[in-house]
């Protein structure tokens, strides 16, 4: 009991924390534009497209790697979690620093050949300073996650996120004046600083809540590669995948015709204001599957199969529940809310013909997450990169014929694909059943007949699944 009440008040808090985070980002996104214009925000916004990149080839496989590492540890007690710890920063700290030197290196032939804008090579090379902190500073997110420090963490997180905004603010104050190169500059450096600031932090606490060092070795490098490959794998392949998926979009809707200017507005229209709205809730999904993944990852290392099905089966109704009354709210009230959020009905349209696919995205998540922590990472990796070459595909054929009503239609296939590939996984491992019963009832109203439709683990009479029948012969 006191290991589910800590779940459900550790996901409170992470989504407080990121709401809170989210919500400051858009204010401070919001007086950036007030302050150095457009030209500034958007010579910005170059520099982040390549850096969001660098972040992920940097952080892939971490903090999924660590966290699974320090579970592991703590079921085992054979190795030192004081000794792992370091050995996972360490690895953090080559990726981001390998990543980084490359990027300092190439930062001139990435703003000629790439963004096409000389001015953003130094802001480039700002940036690539904090890539090794960010790895380092992934890896101990991974550590306090998994050790169930998320309060302190937390409080890490904010004071991060207070000092981005209190250095960019007092550079860009001295430097917006002088034009869009040195207001740009000025936010990289207060980014870069944030981030050695957040690592800081982060080494400070861990010595006050790591345990105290013993004689047992550091785990085998093996051991934490064998996660953090997999993961890093596929998230630089999606990434790439991705970038080439946006370079095709505007291609693609030039390709359409006459509306292709109309096409790209949907299409602005569709990113930057409807799925955000939707989105927005996902916040909650998003911080539970996080916390699900050590969860799941303890009771496996123990054995503990009927409390992994039945942790498995419970958060697939709730997540099934919330999205559906998320949905719902989106499609009811999205006059509202688009005129409430975005003082617009641009979005409204578009909010309701993508809010039945709300509930296959949160499901999606809760899958993923429940899947590396059940040590299917590989599938996982393996699905995601399926699902943005299928993408990739689509895009390059249909939206030059079908323009925004192809790429609406690639929306819902790419997540529908993706969540069955998953959740197909998730139930050949777990032991449980989506069941849909009638059961010998005089009320046969449409309530009572949702009531008998759930996610039940196989204990409750319900056969077993084919790799959990052949795990039972092995054993």
């Amino acid at each position: 009991m006191k290991k589910k009440n800590n779940i459900l008040a550790h996901t409170i808090i992470m989504t407080a924390v990121n709401l809170i985070m989210r919500s400051a980002g858009v204010s401070f996104n919001a007086y950036l534009t007030s302050k150095i214009g457009s030209a500034g925000i958007g010579l910005f916004q170059l520099v982040m497209s390549v850096y969001s990149l660098a972040v992920t080839f940097s952080t892939a496989g971490i903090r999924l790697a660590t966290m699974r590492v320090t579970v592991e540890i703590g079921s085992s007690n054979k190795n030192d979690i004081n000794k792992t710890l370091a050995m996972c920063i360490t690895y953090g700290g080559f990726c981001g620093s390998l990543i980084g030197f490359l990027l300092l290196i190439f930062a001139d032939t990435i703003s000629h050949s790439w963004i096409n804008n000389a001015q953003t090579a130094f802001p480039l090379r700002v940036l690539a300073v904090s890539l090794p902190f960010v790895a380092m500073s992934s890896a101990l997110g991974g550590y306090f996650t998994a050790a169930g420090k998320i309060p302190q963490y937390s409080v890490v997180q904010m004071l991060e996120q207070g000092a981005k905004i209190a250095i960019v603010v007092f550079l860009v104050n001295k430097t917006s004046h002088l034009g869009a190169f040195y207001s740009a500059s000025s936010i990289v450096a207060g980014m870069t600083a944030s981030e050695i600031i957040s690592f800081s932090l982060s080494m400070i606490l861990k010595r006050i809540v790591s345990p105290q060092r013993n004689n047992n070795p550091a785990s085998n490098i093996i051991r934490v590669l064998r996660v953090a490959v997999p993961d890093a794998a596929g998230a630089c392949a999606r990434s790439i995948l991705l970038t080439i998926e946006h370079l095709l979009i505007p291609k693609g809707f030039e390709k359409s015709g006459a509306g292709s200017t109309a096409s790209l507005a949907a299409y602005g229209s569709i990113h930057a204001m409807a799925m955000p709205l939707l989105l927005y809730p996902s916040a909650i999904i998003s911080s539970l599957s996080s916390l699900l993944i050590p969860h799941l990852a303890m009771r496996r290392e123990i054995g503990d199969n009927n409390g992994i099905n039945i942790s498995v089966a419970r958060n697939l109704k709730r997540t099934l529940i919330f999205s559906l009354a998320c949905a719902g709210f989106f499609f009811l009230f999205a006059p509202r809310l688009s005129d409430l959020v975005y003082k617009s009905k641009e979005a409204v349209m578009y909010i309701r013909i993508l809010s039945p696919l709300v509930p296959i995205m949160y499901l999606d998540m809760i899958t993923d997450g429940m899947l590396k922590g059940l040590d299917q990472q590989i599938y996982s990796m393996r699905y995601n990169v399926i699902d943005s070459l299928l993408c990739v595909v689509m895009v390059y054929f249909l939206l030059p014929k079908y323009a925004v009503k192809g790429y609406i239609f690639i929306l819902y296939a790419s997540e529908i694909i993706n969540f069955f590939l998953s959740f197909n996984r998730l139930i050949s491992v777990c032991d449980i059943k989506i069941k849909c019963f009638r059961a010998p009832s005089k009320d046969n109203s449409t309530f009572s007949r949702l009531k008998k439709c759930s996610v039940f683990p196989a204990e409750y009479g319900y056969r077993k699944y084919r790799d959990q029948r052949k795990r039972s012969q092995v054993l």
